[in-house]
């Protein structure tokens, strides 16, 4: 738990499920990690907690005898702050694929879960919960300062505001949340800290303005983690399977991630607060939140934009320089900046792209990133396996007799 958050909901969790041999287990292999579980094996029952407890985490069987999908929107809608997890079995591919884009849970596991699946998913769960908590503690604080100013009340410091740790330690935190909250984000950050740091080297860059720029690289979509998942993942996906409602919410993660910045630290983190705000705007005006244009959008924001959208893409390196420059250059980016990363590309040792993808979407070709295992933690396929088709079979027919996560890494 994070030194400076202290929420006694932080370490509880809600297990609901109808076999009393998996509440006895949860029951007994809970504390030990040092969480505080409550166990019920009705929806009633968990209805009648979730109205009167706060919990970090809350586990629900899927099935439920057909109530557990009921009570998982009852949970989100009544603690949409806290983590849930589906244990399930039987459940297709499809349907799991529906539950997943609709955010309405954190992570799934089938039953049997593999290994310490449980665990390490219960752990990040928590985690994110006490970041979000932690997020709107700093915000809030934030907003005391901004108010002692107003009022010309500035003697007296708000405890804890004057800085939330070390860098290190705050910047570590929110990595750690971007990997948890959807491994692409993660993934993206890490490439493009690389390449920004050869961008400051190529642009010979100020060591102040270096580290600004690293950090905002590592930090420009921390606002997507007030945004349901779902939404997110049809973002990434195609953002034109986003209902407008849901793109006016995305819209906002710069503000956003910047106000998270401000929160931490506004003197050290003012300049990359600045910077992660404007990464969006578009060298024609067209971008977002502001609609800067050309000169005026801050020169780090500008650095920062063409360094994001190509450490997002999957196409060669060759063919998505050549369209940036020629189709992207002088209208959604600056040409200098494109430039800059056209420079550094080949310069930078990066770290291989990864993409979360469903296991309906595997095609010959794709190199796993992670193995794929069965409900009996036997490894089916390894990282760095090269899938053909027969590979693709064989995990499909696997699936169909019993199901594996719908989830998967591979590399771009």
């Amino acid at each position: 738990m994070s030194e400076h958050f202290d929420d006694p909901s932080g370490n509880k969790v809600l297990v609901v499920d109808g076999d009393e041999i998996v509440l006895n287990a949860l029951k007994e292999q809970l504390p030990p990690l040092g969480f505080h579980p409550t166990v019920v094996n009705s929806a009633t029952l968990a209805k009648e907690h979730l109205t009167t407890e706060v919990f970090a985490v809350v586990i629900i069987d899927g099935n439920l005898g057909g109530e557990g999908m009921g009570l998982l929107e009852q949970a989100k809608e009544a603690q949409p702050d806290c983590s849930r997890i589906m244990l399930a079995s039987g459940i297709s591919v499809e349907e799991m694929s529906r539950v997943l884009e609709s955010g309405l849970i954190y992570r799934y596991l089938t039953k049997p879960w593999m290994g310490n699946d449980l665990q390490v998913a219960l752990v990040n769960a928590a985690e994110r919960y006490r970041m979000i908590k932690e997020n709107e503690a700093l915000q809030n604080r934030n907003m005391q300062l901004s108010e002692q100013m107003a009022t010309g009340g500035g003697g007296e410091e708000v405890e804890g505001s004057s800085s939330v740790g070390s860098e290190g330690l705050a910047f570590e935190a929110i990595n750690r949340m971007l990997y948890t909250f959807h491994p692409n984000l993660g993934n993206t950050a890490l490439r493009a800290e690389a390449v920004c740091k050869t961008v400051t080297e190529v642009m010979e860059l100020t060591p102040e303005e270096s580290r600004t720029l690293t950090l905002a690289a590592q930090t420009h979509d921390i606002g997507l983690m007030n945004t349901e998942v779902g939404a997110v993942r049809r973002w990434m996906r195609d953002p034109e399977k986003c209902s407008e409602e849901e793109m006016e919410v995305i819209k906002l993660h710069p503000e956003i991630a910047s106000d998270i910045l401000l929160a931490l630290d506004e003197d050290a983190f003012a300049a990359v607060a600045k910077t992660v705000k404007h990464h969006h705007e578009n060298w024609d005006g067209t971008g977002y939140p502001d609609k800067l244009k050309g000169q005026t959008i801050p020169k780090l924001s500008r650095l920062l934009a063409p360094v994001i959208f190509y450490c997002n893409q999957n196409a060669a390196d060759v063919q998505l320089i050549k369209y940036m420059e020629t189709e992207l250059a002088d209208h959604i980016f600056d040409p200098d900046a494109v430039r800059a990363l056209v420079k550094a590309v080949p310069l930078t040792r990066m770290p291989r792209g990864e993409r979360e993808i469903l296991l309906i979407e595997l095609k010959a070709g794709m190199e796993l990133a992670r193995p794929i295992f069965n409900t009996n933690n036997m490894k089916l396929l390894d990282a760095g396996k090269k899938l053909e088709d027969r590979h693709i079979n064989k995990v499909h027919s696997i699936n169909r007799m019993t199901p594996i996560n719908p989830l998967c890494l591979v590399y771009c």
